[in-house]
């Protein structure tokens, strides 16, 4: 493809500490000759090709292959043993999925062999230590899972072929008007809706019996698809095939396997309304998803009884996405979406590793940034890797702030707008009452199998019912409130922070909720026997399309000092319930927010197959709507921070009638990231930036560049030169 570079250069004068970035538009400073996006070159002469006995082990020995964070462990342990061969996606060439397999199946199937023959060796060494093989991968990358007692950790680490060993990470999940905002129903319009794009869906699994996600739609089929495998519902023409990689008891129980990825609790149906969000359509045609023509992938790999993710799971799903029929055809999905993380992430994680490599083969990652607000560097893993697109929140159209009114007592009546809705228990209306305090409200189970429910402190009916957060999914404490007779109710946070949202976790009975800080919460607590009285209404709404959600992590990624997140999108759109048929509910967090990125990387793909991940991911970056607002209702016409919301709010429909393209190969990004840099002294970085043109003929762009917050710039402690 034809293609041109420009570095960009920043210069700092003496004592500048800062960290710097910026995000490209398109209005590059050079020609780029013509060169068709439908066109994109696919090798079609031989190739050198690596027999697969030459690739030898490495025989490092060194301590420090153990990781640090392993040090001083005692007891067993569960860890991820990487051994020093490249996984069959590593020597399969980068972008093999568009630009054609550097091996052959008949060599990728003799790689595997070779790298299962290294598992069945260390396995066999690490029984002899007394430990247990937990799974193994090849694909994404090469490493065994083992569970061993930490005293033998470097017997096992001296074992010839060891790279490092690193602990199982285990991840939690990230809990109609969404679809015409971010332009994907003009995309559908114009015949663009995934048609042809493959998502796998890493998450709680998928209820594939839904009305939305071309199953029957009764609670029948859900009963018997859960209940009996093989059934007739799965798969189907929507979701095409999938399997388990955690089975339904983990963690109470072990994690073991079946062919049946059906989503039966995880969460209220987690994995169910990732599914719809991307590539839903019910049958009348009135509910779609982003993409509804894209195909779905149930990859299950959460719990059926708490909200986290299996490490295990989580890295032999990205074997399975790289080759779902398990025969060495090079038949990968064309989207991961993984609505999921880790806070602070770092690189040294070996799922991080694993979908790095995904996406080198050709696999669009798509990831949240998590859901632990506004504190720098919190952004989580996966989502901090290289070419993973990091999603945040951004309020969905109808957003509204609700501030809470406090009527009595006068020592702290008074207007409190830093709070926040949930999209499953709306405001609407007027509710004034007295608050009763009733402590973290957990109903029975709500904690794990057979925990008992937590003791009310006093009794909400008739009352505000003001519950701590905590412990249990907010939609159950809400559930139980509304049971016992509350006319509404105040989610209290007990951290510091901004007011948070809350994804949908269970329960059908619900009243207007609120979110409220953790200092609103302690001057309530602390006059409970004034009493305290409060007013909740619907007249008193403050407009928040555009602007961010409080509880969207914050970034730059900690280990790569790149812009994470990169792209925001609505998070609460109203999405399939599982084991309902048909029902649909809102959905929130940025667990919605990421399958709509996902959604329209797949529309991206639909229109266009040879287009690869980092160009999938520049087009959605390049034509993001960047007038994206911190907070209306605290900060109004204060915009959100690049580390908040990297490129904008996602338009797929620009996206999708782009005709050119810039990222930093380097950074694999369309955000140009300088990391953090502290000097005494005039400092000069420079970046260089890729420009493809996919037009028919030759365009000049022009440089130009400008402040986010024009305040700083007009500091002059940072200078940008551009070329000419």
């Amino acid at each position: 493809m034809d293609k041109s570079t420009s570095p960009i250069s920043i210069i700092g004068p003496k004592r500048m500490v800062a960290s710097l970035a910026f995000i490209l538009a398109l209005t590059m400073g050079t020609t780029v000759f013509a060169a068709d996006i439908s066109r994109l070159a696919i090798p079609t002469g031989p190739v050198t090709q690596i027999a697969p006995d030459r690739l030898s082990l490495r025989q490092a020995l060194s301590p420090s292959k153990i990781d640090p964070s392993l040090a001083g462990a005692q007891g067993t342990v569960e860890v991820w043993v990487k051994l020093s061969s490249p996984s069959v996606a590593a020597v399969n060439g980068d972008n093999a999925k568009t630009r054609g397999a550097f091996l052959s199946k008949e060599q990728r199937n003799a790689h595997k062999e070779s790298l299962d023959r290294g598992h069945d060796d260390l396995a066999a060494a690490a029984r002899s230590l007394g430990g247990q093989e937990l799974g193994r991968v090849t694909q994404a990358h090469n490493a065994i899972a083992v569970s061993i007692d930490a005293s033998r950790l470097a017997e096992l680490a001296a074992r010839p072929g060891v790279e490092q060993i690193r602990p199982v990470i285990h991840y939690e999940l990230m809990l109609s008007e969404t679809v015409p905002y971010i332009g994907a129903a003009a995309a559908q319009a114009a015949g663009k809706d995934g048609t042809g794009a493959r998502v796998a869906v890493f998450d709680s699994g998928i209820d594939y019996t839904h009305r939305n996600l071309g199953g029957p739609g009764t609670i029948e089929a859900y009963d018997t698809a859960v209940a009996t495998y093989p059934n007739p519902y799965f798969p189907s023409a929507k979701v095409v095939g999938g399997y388990d990689f955690t089975g339904s008891a983990w963690p109470s129980g072990p994690r073991t396997e079946d062919p049946n990825p059906i989503d039966d609790g995880a969460g209220g149906g987690h994995g169910t309304h990732v599914a719809d969000i991307i590539g839903g359509r019910s049958l009348d045609g009135l509910h779609k998803g982003v993409a509804p023509g894209a195909q779905l992938y149930a990859v299950k790999v959460c719990s059926s009884v708490s909200s986290s993710c299996n490490g295990v799971a989580l890295l032999k799903a990205v074997d399975f996405a790289l080759d779902p029929k398990g025969d060495g055809t090079f038949d990968s999905v064309d989207v991961i979406n993984l609505s999921l993380g880790s806070n602070y992430g770092m690189k040294e994680d070996d799922l991080s590793e694993a979908l790095n490599r995904a996406s080198a083969a050709g696999i669009v990652v798509v990831a949240a940034a998590g859901n632990a607000a506004n504190r720098p560097y919190i952004v989580s893993s996966p989502s901090i890797g290289p070419p993973v697109i990091s999603v945040a929140q951004t309020q969905v159209p109808s957003a509204k702030a609700y501030p809470l009114i406090v009527n009595i007592p006068a020592s702290i009546a008074g207007t409190y707008a830093n709070t926040e809705t949930v999209e499953w228990a709306p405001v609407s209306g007027t509710v004034t009452g007295d608050v009763a305090f009733v402590g973290r409200g957990c109903p029975a189970g709500s904690i794990g199998a057979g925990s008992p429910e937590d003791a009310y402190l006093a009794s909400p009916a008739g009352k505000v019912a003001l519950i701590d957060r905590g412990a249990c999914s907010v939609s159950l404490k809400v559930d139980r409130a509304a049971k016992a007779g509350a006319t509404a109710v105040l989610i209290g946070l007990v951290a510091a922070g901004d007011a948070v949202s809350f994804s949908f976790g269970g329960g059908d009975t619900f009243v207007p909720t609120l979110v409220i800080i953790r200092t609103y919460a302690n001057f309530i607590k602390a006059n409970i026997a004034a009493p305290v009285n409060v007013t909740i209404s619907a007249a008193n709404s403050i407009p928040l399309v555009g602007s961010m959600v409080g509880s969207s992590a914050r970034g730059p990624s900690i280990s790569y000092q790149t812009i994470k997140p990169e792209i925001g999108a609505p998070g609460a759109s109203v999405s399939a319930v599982y084991g309902t048929g048909t029902k649909e509910i809102g959905f929130g967090g940025t667990s919605g927010a990421t399958p709509m990125i996902a959604g329209s990387a797949a529309i991206l793909i639909g229109a266009n197959p040879k287009l690869e991940p980092a160009q999938v991911k520049a087009l959605l970056m390049n034509s993001a709507e960047t007038q994206i607002f911190h907070s209306q209702a605290l900060a109004p016409g204060k915009l959100a921070p690049i580390t908040r919301i990297g490129a904008g709010e996602v338009r797929v429909n620009k996206a999708l009638a782009a005709r050119s393209a810039a990222w930093v190969e380097k950074d694999q990004s369309a955000a140009i990231s300088f990391g953090y840099r502290a000097t005494g002294r005039t400092t000069e970085i420079e970046r260089e930036v890729r420009v493809e043109n996919y037009d028919k003929k030759a365009k000049t762009f022009q440089i130009s560049s400008a402040f986010r917050v024009p305040a700083k710039g007009a500091t002059g402690a940072v200078e940008i030169r551009t070329p000419r």
